[in-house]
């Protein structure tokens, strides 16, 4: 899931100024950093950021900062990426705000995120709200920018051992969640996935071409999303850039 979103990145981010919000370490700038004009990562988490920079050794530049605030003048960048992170955000709004702030005219932004209208979906103990496709919809479109939602790997559609499993996986989420079982750190629920998926491929510092394969999306035109884990929109302001 990883590779495929910063795959995508990748394509619009190719000669473009980038901001990714929510870097964390910038485990996608390898990627990312291969065709981008300009590659900019910031988090709130000063450890992971320091993390990043010691691992790229200055090659990108990394700031701690508040998506609802974001330090940078306006029409700064060409596209801004905000990945698996805008349930944590307490006033997603103004981060919404701020996102088309820094955005230059025909700039897109790039949201992708976990599906929460997804029959089996659990939510996060830290996070505020995750947005449906249609909520996406309808507050960028509030703030002049032209919507597309893509969705990306289906639920159960590996053959019927699969289905099975994600069956009985949907109601063991729907137990632990009734339960507050579900672990409220990262290496907790990475304990969880190993005990019900087995050995976990270990993440890299900086992912490469070819490190994983690249799942189909499906335009997804109006109405929720029920089929698919995750959801891709896309986001694009008006005009063109100078």
């Amino acid at each position: 899931m990883m590779y495929t979103r910063y795959q995508v990145a990748t394509d619009l981010a190719r000669g473009n100024r980038v901001l990714e919000i929510g870097c964390g370490a910038g485990q996608g700038f390898g990627l990312l950093g291969r065709g981008a004009r300009l590659l900019v990562g910031g988090d709130v988490s000063l450890a992971l950021l320091r993390s990043g920079q010691q691992y790229y050794r200055g090659r990108f530049p990394f700031a701690q900062l508040s998506a609802e605030a974001l330090p940078f003048r306006d029409a700064a960048f060409d596209v801004v990426l905000l990945f698996e992170a805008s349930y944590y955000v307490p006033n997603m709004q103004s981060a919404f705000g701020e996102i088309v702030r820094v955005l230059d005219r025909g700039g897109t932004a790039l949201f992708v995120n976990a599906n929460p209208e997804r029959p089996d979906f659990i939510r996060s103990p830290h996070t505020v709200h995750y947005h449906t496709a249609e909520e996406f919809r309808a507050v960028l479109g509030a703030l002049g920018l032209a919507v597309t939602v893509e969705s990306a790997f289906p639920i159960g559609q590996d053959g019927a051992r699969s289905l099975v499993q994600a069956r009985v996986l949907a109601l063991a989420r729907r137990v632990l969640e009734s339960l507050r079982l579900v672990p409220r750190t990262l290496r907790g629920r990475a304990r969880l996935k190993r005990l019900v998926y087995g050995k976990l491929r270990e993440l890299p510092g900086e992912l490469l071409e070819g490190f994983a394969s690249v799942a189909p999306r499906t335009r997804v035109n109006s109405g929720p999303v029920r089929a698919f884990k995750v959801i891709y929109v896309l986001a694009r302001k008006a005009g063109s850039a100078v």
